[in-house]
C-alpha cells in the first residue's frame, strides 16, 4: 500500500528563477548545509543541455519524528535522495524525485511540476487575477512507501508528513535564498 502526497504552492518569482536556484550547486550545498544534518552532503550534480540531475543525502532531525518511527530506527535517519529536472519550454519546467530513508524498506518518488502562471490565468486561491502577486507555480504530486510488517500504513502517514514537512522547509529556504541573492 501506499500513502499519496500532494503539495502545491505559489511564488512571486518566475519559474526560470526558480529553477535555476534549486539546481544550483551553490544553493544546494547551503541548503544541506541548512537543512540537512550532520550526513548532509551534495553526492552528485550533473547538467547536460537542458537537463540536470542531482543527488543528495540529508539527515532527519530525530525530535520531529514520532516516537515509533524513532523506536524503529535508533537515531536520526538518512535520505538519499535524487531529482533530474528538464525545460520542458520557456517558463515551464518537469522533473522527477526518488528517495529512501535508511533503515527502513521504504521509498518516496514523485512528479515535479514548475511554470510560469499567465496573466489573467485562474488559479485556486482566494485572490483576484488581476491582484495576486504570484509569478509561478510548483506542484508536487508523489508516494511513499513503506514495507514493515504490522507498520507500513501507520509509518507510510508519518513518513508522508515528514516529506510535506521537509517540503515546506525547502521552499521556506528557496525564498528566503532569492531574497538574499536578488532572486
Amino acid at each position: 500500500m501506499t500513502s499519496r502526497i500532494e503539495h502545491h504552492s505559489m511564488s512571486r518569482w518566475p519559474a526560470a528563477r526558480i529553477h535555476a536556484a534549486l539546481v544550483d550547486e551553490a544553493c544546494l550545498r547551503e541548503r544541506l548545509d541548512t537543512l540537512g544534518g550532520a550526513a548532509a552532503r551534495l553526492v552528485s550534480h550533473t547538467v547536460t543541455g537542458d537537463e540536470v540531475r542531482f543527488q543528495i543525502r540529508q539527515q532527519l532531525p530525530e525530535q520531529d519524528l514520532p516516537g515509533v518511527i524513532r523506536g524503529v530506527l535508533g537515531g536520526s535517519p538518512v535520505v538519499d535522495r535524487s531529482e533530474t529536472w528538464r525545460r520542458r519550454e520557456e517558463g515551464h519546467f518537469v522533473g522527477e524525485v526518488a528517495a529512501t530513508l535508511g533503515g527502513v524498506p521504504s521509498t518516496v518518488t514523485g512528479s515535479l511540476w514548475l511554470r510560469d502562471l499567465t496573466p489573467g490565468e485562474e488559479v485556486d486561491t482566494d485572490t483576484a487575477a488581476g491582484d495576486r502577486p504570484w509569478a509561478s507555480e510548483f506542484v508536487f504530486h508523489g508516494e511513499v512507501s513503506v514495507r514493515l510488517p504490522f507498520l507500513s500504513d501507520r509509518a507510510e502517514e508519518l513518513l508522508a508528513v515528514q516529506v510535506r514537512r521537509v517540503i515546506a522547509q525547502e521552499r521556506k529556504f528557496l525564498a528566503d535564498w532569492l531574497s538574499r541573492t536578488g532572486g
